[in-house]
This record gives structure tokens, C-alpha cells and sequence, in this order.
């Protein structure tokens, strides 16, 4: 398939399938895209012209009502996540060989005044943008927003506005690249919630950050959490009053499906739908090679290949599989074994049923 042909697929499904009220997947907009790298033919053109004539633009004054209508059903997007600090040029070309069709990776809002880490940030994309890959980047803080015990309602909106600010930065200089932004990583948990409280200084926050981005860039996730929020777990409650707060805030509804069955993920995709009229998105799952006693190379490519056998049946919009390259210093063998790769980017046994998958997937990359 022509690799032009093969990316404007791309961009229009991602696009439709993970913010379908927002969709502006006109043959302009294909065009700026790929007119920096591209020399467009005909072909392309008439292919182009094609889509943004059967495919309807998709405007909603109303964004949960828009979702909530039955469509048609679509594959889910599916990519990998790496760590800017390791993410090199050999990682996003075997990356793309292998089929996956975006990387995500994080950008920590309190290392933006620090020249280096902002320069690494631009290398990541950079790398990305080489091997044609889309980026999904989540962002988020690793200190406090507030001093502890003086994060006080006011003082949490103003941070979520000033944290909105950095998001809108990021989404003008690297737009073009981005199939979204989702915002923040396990608020439900306090390891990633360092300000603390979240029952009480996560809602006001949401309420100043979802004031001040400008949500038409891009389109927008939240919030990337630890379980899926579903019942009353923490997640679930922390989603309500967030959305209690800014219900238009976003376009989709992000978790981390660790341990979790596709009949839980089927459950909880209608739970959220019928409570928010929200899909959902997978943003992290994955298995370790090592960390117990039934960890293994060979168990962790046949819980992948379990996985990859049900994951275009899962009633999400986009999987990311956490994560391409084993993380060398993590804390634990556990947290350090995740990786489709090894720390030297050598092959695990996982990858062959990833990329058996990707070889029968239809439209593969």
C-alpha cells in the first residue's frame, strides 16, 4: 500500500474513532500534514478527495450526545508506549515495522523551565515524527501543585489553569503530531498524585485546567486511570466529580487495564458510556517477563498473544501497550521487565505474537 495512502487512512480513522464529535479530517487537513515530507500524487489526491466526500463531518454542540449514537464498529487503535529518556531512532523504525500506529509517551509539566529535558521532549517527537508514528502524550506533574495543607480549592483552580497553559503550549508546537492529549497519569493513585487529597484538590484542578485548554486543537483524555472507573472505586468517584465539575471537558475516557478480562473491559466501556455518553481508551497494558514466581519470558508471550487475539473485539477506541523497551533502572525486576524488547532492544518472545497480530490484522501499517 502507498505509504501516503496507508497514513491518511490513518490520521481519518484515529481521528473519527477517538473524538468523532471534533473531526476535521478535510482534505486540507490531510495535506498539511504530510506536505512537509511528501510529494502527493494524483492517486493519493483522489484517494484524499474520496474519504472527505463519504465520510461525514462529525459536529456536535453537545459532544456526550454525538458519542453516545450507535456506529459503525471500527478496530481499535493500537500502539506502544516509550520513555523519552530511551527512545531512539532504532526503537521508532522497528516500532512502525512491526505495525503499531502510534507511540505514547509523557511529558512532566514541572521539567518544562529545565532547557535539557525540554530539548529531549523535541528529540522524542522528532524520532517519532522520522518513522511516521503519531503521538499520544500524556501530561502531568510529578510535585506538588500546592503547598501540603495549603491546597485550598482557589489555589488548585489557578494551578489547573497554569497547568492548561503548558498543555496549550505543547499542542501548538507539536499538534501536527498528535492524535491526543491525555491529561494526567493515576490520579486515583497517591504515588502519581503527589499534591495529595484528590477526593478534595482533584476536582477544582480539573475545573481550572479544563477552562483554560483549548480543546479544539486536539482531541482531549482523561485521565489516565490506575483502574478502570467503574462502581464506586476511587477512580469512578474521582471521574464523577472531575466531570461534575467540566463536563465537556473531554472527548474520551482513559485507563489502565493491567489484570483486567475483555468481558471487564466490555463492562466497563458500557458503564462509562450509559453514566457520561464517553467511549474509553486503554492506555496502558502489559505483562512482565520477570517479578514473581510465574513470570517468564514464555508466559509473558502467551499472556500477549491472549491479549492481541481479543483486543480488536474490546469495546475501546485505542490500546497502548505498556511498553516497547524493558525500562533498565526501574525500581523493581518486575517494573524493569515490561518491555517487548530488552534494555539493548533485543527481541523478547512477546514480540513474535504482537507482530503475528499486526501481519493479520486487515489495513495493517
Amino acid at each position: 500500500m502507498l505509504s501516503a495512502e496507508r497514513d491518511t487512512r490513518l490520521v481519518c480513522r484515529i481521528t473519527f474513532e477517538l473524538a468523532g464529535h471534533i473531526a476535521q479530517c478535510r482534505l486540507s487537513d490531510i495535506m498539511k500534514r504530510f506536505s512537509r515530507t511528501l510529494n502527493i500524487s494524483l492517486s493519493v489526491v483522489a484517494i484524499a478527495s474520496a474519504l472527505s466526500l463519504t465520510t461525514p463531518l462529525v459536529r456536535a454542540k453537545d459532544p456526550s450526545r454525538a458519542l453516545a449514537k450507535p456506529t459503525a464498529v471500527r478496530l481499535p487503535s493500537v500502539g506502544t508506549q516509550v520513555k523519552i529518556e530511551t527512545f531512539s531512532d532504532q526503537d521508532a523504525d522497528a516500532i512502525a515495522r512491526v505495525g503499531f500506529e502510534f507511540v505514547r509517551f509523557g511529558v512532566w509539566t514541572d521539567r518544562l523551565g529545565d532547557a535539557a529535558y525540554v530539548r529531549r521532549v523535541a528529540r522524542a517527537f522528532s524520532i517519532a515524527d522520522g518513522a511516521r508514528l503519531p503521538v499520544l502524550l500524556t501530561v502531568r506533574s510529578t510535585v506538588p501543585l500546592g503547598a501540603e495543607g495549603e491546597a485550598r480549592p482557589a489555589q488548585m483552580e489557578v494551578a489547573g489553569r497554569q497547568f492548561g497553559a503548558q498543555i496549550n503550549a505543547l499542542t501548538q508546537k507539536y499538534g501536527k503530531q498528535l492524535i491526543g492529549i491525555e491529561l494526567w497519569n493515576e490520579p486515583d493513585m497517591s504515588r502519581y498524585w503527589p499534591t495529595g487529597q484528590p477526593a478534595e484538590t482533584f476536582p477544582p484542578f480539573v475545573r481550572g485546567l479544563c477552562a483554560q485548554i483549548d480543546a479544539s486543537r486536539v482531541p482531549v483524555y482523561g485521565f489516565g486511570f490506575a483502574r478502570a472507573p467503574v462502581g464506586r472505586n476511587d477512580a469512578s468517584r474521582l471521574l464523577q466529580s472531575a466531570l461534575s465539575e467540566a463536563p465537556k471537558c473531554i472527548h474520551a475516557v482513559s485507563y489502565h487495564a493491567y489484570g483486567m478480562t475483555p468481558a471487564q473491559v466490555g463492562d466497563a466501556a458500557r458503564e462509562v458510556r450509559s453514566h457520561y455518553g464517553l467511549p474509553t481508551m486503554i492506555t496502558e497494558w502489559g505483562v512482565p517477563s520477570q517479578g514473581s514466581s510465574t513470570s517468564s519470558l514464555a508466559n509473558q508471550a502467551h499472556r500477549f498473544g491472549t491479549f492481541v487475539a481479543l483486543v480488536d473485539t474490546l469495546d475501546v477506541s485505542l490500546v497502548s501497550i505498556y511498553e516497547w523497551k524493558d525500562t533498565e533502572r526501574a525500581a523493581s525486576a518486575r517494573e524493569r521487565s515490561f518491555g517487548l524488547v530488552d534494555a539493548n532492544g533485543a527481541a523478547k518472545p512477546a514480540l513474535g505474537s504482537v507482530t503475528a497480530y499486526f501481519s493479520r490484522r486487515p489495513g495493517a501499517r
